[in-house]
């Protein structure tokens, strides 16, 4: 009885279905290694960043003693680098914690209306210098979150809001009841998002042609990062924009009651 014999087709089919994955392993080894990397780098710039922006506070302090004009404007641009290289760590950090499935939210009852007053807070500096009005209208909605993961959401559109509205422009935040849901609206008077852009603005490290057309700070990170924390409470966020038109961004989280009531309570 003759051997069968097996196409070279086959064969060579088998192949390269072998070779493609032993690639595809490759590149998820890589991935892993990549992230870690970041974890790892991100971790142990961390700590001297801290103590760099720690001791600035301590050299600006009004007890400290006099300092000349130009000595403080120097202490200024020093400040602001390091606090801005210590924000992409901690923006790197909480990628790395996503990316590893490590992101642990520390629940409690949390009223989103509060959290966007502080962050208005927060920000409201940085508008006034441009000009940029500012309008909050909140009504108490609580959800059952991790309080500090839902401040970077309100941080992070925020910031993305005032960095992308021009001089003398406005920004509004709503905060409300949406039947069983919280639903929370930062809406900009900005440049506004091409179309065609809008389906990657939550990709990691994207950038829009504008924001790199226009040199805006920024690493790209922070609208992965609200989309990873929105999904990470159950909630869901979109964005509606048109060029030279400004932008509108909705996040709709689980309202408290909405819960069971074993989660509300662990």
């Amino acid at each position: 009885m003759n051997a069968m014999t097996i196409p070279v087709a086959l064969v060579e089919e088998a192949d390269l279905n072998a070779d493609l994955l032993a690639e595809n392993v490759r590149l998820l080894q890589l991935d892993e290694l990549k992230d870690e990397l970041i974890a790892t780098v991100s971790h142990e710039l961390r700590t001297p960043l801290t103590s760099i922006v720690g001791y600035l506070e301590l050299l600006q302090a009004p007890d400290a003693g006099p300092l000349t004009d130009q000595q403080a404007q120097f202490l200024g641009v020093i400040r602001r680098s390091a606090e801005r290289l210590l924000s992409l760590v901690s923006d790197l950090l909480l990628m790395a914690q996503v990316e590893s499935g490590g992101m642990r939210l520390e629940r409690e009852s949390v009223d989103v209306a509060t959290i966007a007053r502080d962050c208005l807070a927060a920000v409201g500096p940085s508008a006034a210098s441009r000009s940029i009005a500012m309008e909050l209208m909140a009504d108490a909605a609580t959800v059952f979150g991790d309080r500090r993961l839902l401040g970077e959401v309100v941080d992070n559109l925020l910031s993305n809001a005032v960095k992308f509205t021009p001089e003398g422009g406005s920004i509004a935040v709503r905060v409300g009841r949406l039947d069983d849901r919280v639903l929370l609206t930062v809406r900009d008077s900005g440049i506004g998002i091409p179309a065609d852009e809008q389906k990657d603005l939550f990709a990691r490290f994207y950038r829009t042609r504008d924001a790199a057309r226009r040199a805006v700070p920024g690493s790209g990170l922070g609208l992965s990062i609200v989309k990873a924390i929105v999904d990470a409470h159950g909630g869901e966020v979109t964005v509606e924009s048109a060029v030279s038109e400004g932008s509108t961004f909705r996040v709709v989280l689980p309202a408290n009651h909405s819960l069971p009531a074993e989660e509300r309570s662990s």
